[in-house]
């Protein structure tokens, strides 16, 4: 035990030894006591028995908290509640001298160094001290009503202490046979038991363990022990950490950055404490067998480097690594406090990919999951660990298990990726111990290595039946531009607005607002759409999103072989000069025609300056064939060759452009191409703003396929959505789910005729296609809950709502769900992600001013941030902060007026500058607002 010398150091070494003890207490003693001179890789023999306790519970306990309706709470709740019962087993553990190895979620791994001719008398004590934790926490129940328990397995043997990493981080994993050996053992426990493992119970004294066989087994299940141990455990207990500069620099090395900066601010570690949305990883990488210690060793430390370098590089950390079904084992996690991305599965998922490929010469399993998962400090006092416990965590160690050689992961890190269709292949479902209705499953292919070019199709589709709300002089605009457009082709002229730019943050709709350019006929009049989506991968490939629009354009995205698309090619280009040059399109549509003799003599800046030229002939002749209206959504991943192209494109070509661009792109974005495109006179820039609250409440209806909402559901979500429709699809997601509200069938035409004062509109009734008779008693089966898990499967892919199809040509009402107090009701985790992320992103005085500010309010005043701010942010500090957040989009003027279109011309200074809009009556008071 590590305990606080304060009695034995002078008063200027107390706050070194604090420091150092908090430090310790994340690493194991068989590291802090450790020689420190050792060269890294090393591993080094010992011998010893190792504890294995499994605790069930846990996640139906986290899932309790997770859903609690007090705000806020559930994360403390829980904390106190986990480490409450484990820091009474660790207690009991600790006691009898045991050194806690780590804490890998909801299990405990310990361990006894002991010498050889000691192992008898010591597996007679971790028996004792085994007996011990299942009288006094073998069965707990909580005050949610989740009982936990606890299963036991112990091993014991020749054991080696590996080292590895680098001098940024560093890892320990202890290896041999007795690890396999007790996690073998604690797999055949059930709750409250105690197993040996053979070796284990070969090497203890046999005449003082009472034990029952196991069938087909040789490890056998302890039933009681007939005389206390008499091995002393004193030495284990009379350790003491002084203040150690080295011991502490290299103890560092085993911490994840996220709890030292927590150490170093010396604030309490329960701030890490809370549910959070997270992408886990996990990574399993199989020994080829036979290998010596020292083989492993180097394995594991090449393995630890390459790994922990692919996750840093995508922003996330390596939280574990331990021997696991006969291999090693690595936990990573995306999306802890300092590093959420709102792209933190494509992150995940890029990662793993880059882990499967490094070690392509040995079997290595990757499972990734996204969702909701306590992630904090778990343990005892004097030793704990951050660790993360959930569904999502089992989830992703079963798909690690059960698809091995590949990257696995679950629908929600599919869904959140952002990532193309074809990146993934479905996975055959498998029964997996401890998981039930995992969802659909996939593979995650990563790259584009596929024979077909231009496939990149837009994710959301425009839904007949379920009309875009509150979007009207948005679409009035494109009408408008649209039909300047075709006019100006007509009367062969190019004055028209060329390029709709539509701007708005995540959740504004974007994507559905361009799912409706998707008519190919208007005012009698046909026309071809192109469109296409991108992703954050595609920024980095050169000229992607011109080979895209291309293979479209020639209609050849969906061909299957290189010949198939020559001929498509051949049967478009017609003109027998361009003919000639047709080896031009071998590299951008993978086609193999021929190479011309003067494309031959080319060299590589003239050919590629003539193929430059070719594919704007191209595009041009196409524009001038039919009138084509282009469109791209998330455009602001668009490559920089692509940018300079669509630039010339839209100048020379008759074309209408229509694109959606997350804020601030052209200031924080790394191309001037873009910057021009939205500059240009013949560009319209549209701010997408909030929906307006009546519409808050239609989008309601839509979503949930109800006629009518209660007015206590409208202002909650008209006050929590900020008029943002994914924000109240989430919300609403949260209430269903937690019960605040149900769904029902309308009694009678008396209740429904109300409708008409909350839509003065034609009412949103949603008709659903009548299920088989089978279907209806599946239903009626699955009760509420499996509904419930239905809605949330269909808000991942669709507003239109498919899971109360049970409700046969019926309308539907929501009602406010018995005992709902809204005003308690949490941020939904996505939503809390989304802030995350944004939060994170900033500085950490910027961060202060932020989390300052929400305190206050939505709309503050800078006299009010200087009363509430610490007394050591002064006024320069707080200008250059506020200076930040206003470019980052974080905060802006109060008094800004809404706007709706701008048009950016290339001397305009607006995009870069800082605008107020407050009524200033004096200097004084131009001062005071700024």
């Amino acid at each position: 035990l590590r305990y606080n010398v304060q009695n034995y150091l002078g008063e200027g070494e107390i706050e070194d030894s604090y420091k150092i003890s908090k430090i310790a207490a994340h690493v194991p003693d068989l590291v802090v006591y450790s020689t420190l001179t050792n060269d890294i890789p090393y591993a080094e023999n010992f011998h010893g028995v190792l504890l294995f306790a499994d605790v069930s519970g846990f996640t139906n306990l986290t899932e309790k908290f997770s859903l609690s309706s007090k705000k806020g709470y559930g994360a403390d709740e829980l904390t106190r509640t986990l480490n409450s019962y484990i820091g009474e087993i660790v207690s009991h553990i600790l006691d009898a001298g045991g050194d806690i190895l780590n804490y890998a979620g909801d299990a405990i791994l310990a361990l006894w160094t002991v010498e050889r001719v000691q192992l008898s008398e010591v597996i007679s004590l971790v028996v004792k001290c085994s007996l011990n934790i299942q009288d006094q926490c073998g069965v707990r129940e909580t005050e949610v009503g989740c009982q936990l328990k606890v299963k036991i397995g112990i091993s014991a043997g020749k054991l080696s202490k590996v080292i590895v990493g680098d001098e940024i981080s560093q890892y320990f994993v202890v290896i041999g046979r007795a690890v396999d050996e007790v996690r073998l053992a604690e797999g055949l426990a059930v709750a409250s038991t105690i197993i040996l493992s053979p070796n284990a119970w070969e090497l203890c004294e046999r005449d003082n363990i009472a034990i029952d066989p196991i069938e087909n087994e040789r490890a056998v299940k302890v039933r009681y022990i007939k005389r206390e141990p008499s091995f002393s455990v004193e030495k284990y207990l009379a350790s003491r950490l002084m203040p150690n500069a080295e011991l502490e620099k290299t103890l560092r090395k085993y911490i994840m950055k996220t709890v030292l900066q927590k150490i170093d601010d010396d604030q309490p570690l329960e701030y890490l404490s809370e549910m959070r949305p997270a992408t886990i990883v996990f990574v399993n990488m199989q020994f080829k067998g036979g290998e010596s210690d020292q083989e492993q060793c180097m394995t594991i430390h090449q393995a630890a480097i390459g790994i922990g370098q692919q996750i840093v590089k995508h922003h996330g950390r390596v939280n574990k690594v331990f021997m696991f079904d006969k291999g090693c084992t690595f936990l990573c996690l995306f999306g802890l406090p300092g590093d959420k991305r709102e792209d933190e599965s494509a992150h995940a998922l890029q990662a793993a990919y880059g882990v499967h490929d490094l070690l392509y010469l040995r079997t290595v399993s990757v499972g990734v999951t996204t969702g909701p998962v306590f992630c904090g400090v778990v343990g005892h006092p004097v030793r704990h660990e951050y660790t993360v416990i959930g569904r999502k965590v089992n989830l992703a160690a079963r798909l690690m298990m059960h698809y091995p050689g590949v990257v696995s992961c679950d629908s929600e890190t599919c869904y959140y990726s952002k990532l193309p269709a074809f990146y993934f292949n479905e996975l055959p479902k498998k029964a997996m111990k401890g998981v039930k209705n995992p969802g659909v499953l996939y593979q995650f292919m990563a790259n584009k290595q596929q024979i077909t070019v231009g496939k990149a199709p837009m994710s959301v589709e425009r839904e007949e039946g379920y009309p875009l709300l509150g979007r009207e002089k948005e679409i009035e605009v494109y009408s408008s531009m649209l039909k300047g457009f075709l006019e100006a082709r007509a009367a062969g002229h190019k004055n028209y607005n060329n390029v709709l730019i539509y701007e708005g943050p995540i959740g504004y709709g974007k994507s559905r607002l361009l799912a409706e350019k998707n008519r190919h006929q208007q005012w009698g009049i046909s026309f071809r759409v192109i469109s296409f989506e991108l992703a954050k991968t595609d920024i980095k490939q050169s000229n992607y999103a011109l080979q895209t629009l291309l293979a479209i354009v020639m209609s050849v995205q969906n061909c299957k072989s290189y010949a198939e698309r020559e001929r498509v090619l051949l049967s478009k280009i017609l003109d027998p000069k361009m003919r000639q040059n047709l080896c031009l399109l071998n590299d951008i549509l993978l086609v193999k025609f021929p190479v011309s003799k003067d494309v031959s003599l080319m060299d590589s800046q003239t050919k590629n300056k003539k193929m430059r030229n070719y594919f704007l002939e191209l595009f041009c002749k196409f524009a001038e064939d039919e009138p084509c209206v282009y469109v791209l959504d998330q455009a602001h991943f668009v490559d920089r060759s692509s940018l300079t192209f669509l630039l010339e494109a839209c100048e020379k070509a008759s074309v209408l452009v229509c694109m959606a661009l997350l804020p601030h792109t052209s200031q924080s974005g790394p191309f001037s191409e873009l910057s021009r495109i939205i500059k240009d006179p013949r560009t319209l820039y549209l701010n997408l703003p909030g929906l307006e609250p009546p519409v808050i409440a239609q989008l309601a209806c839509q979503i949930l396929g109800v006629v009518r909402i209660p007015s206590e559901v409208e202002l909650f979500l008209v006050e929590r959505s900020h008029g943002v429709p994914y924000y109240c699809e989430e919300l609403l997601k949260s209430l269903y789910l937690g019960n605040l509200i149900v769904i029902e069938e309308v009694e009678g035409e008396d209740e429904a005729k109300d409708v008409d004062i909350l839509f003065p509109e034609p009412t949103l009734v949603v008709h659903c296609s009548k299920p088989s008779q089978v279907g209806q008693e599946e239903d009626a089966r699955a009760g509420a809950l499996g509904r419930k898990m239905d809605l949330l499967a269909s808000m991942l892919k669709s507003r239109k709502i498919t899971a109360l199809d049970h409700f046969v040509d019926r309308a539907l009402v929501c009602f406010v769900g018995e005992a709902a107090k809204f005003h308690e009701v949490p941020i939904p985790l996505t939503l809390k992600g989304m802030a995350l992320a944004h939060l994170d992103h900033l500085q950490p005085a910027d961060q202060m001013v932020v989390k300052c500010a929400a305190i206050i309010g939505q709309t503050i005043t800078t006299q009010m941030l200087i009363n509430i701010l610490p007394e050591s942010e002064n006024p320069d500090k707080l200008n250059l902060s506020l200076t930040s957040l206003f470019k980052s989009g974080t905060f802006e003027c109060g008094s800004k007026p809404k706007q709706f279109t701008k048009q950016l011309t290339k001397e305009s200074e607006c995009w870069d500058a800082l605008n107020c809009y407050c009524v200033q009556d004096s200097q004084e008071d131009v001062r005071e607002g700024q």
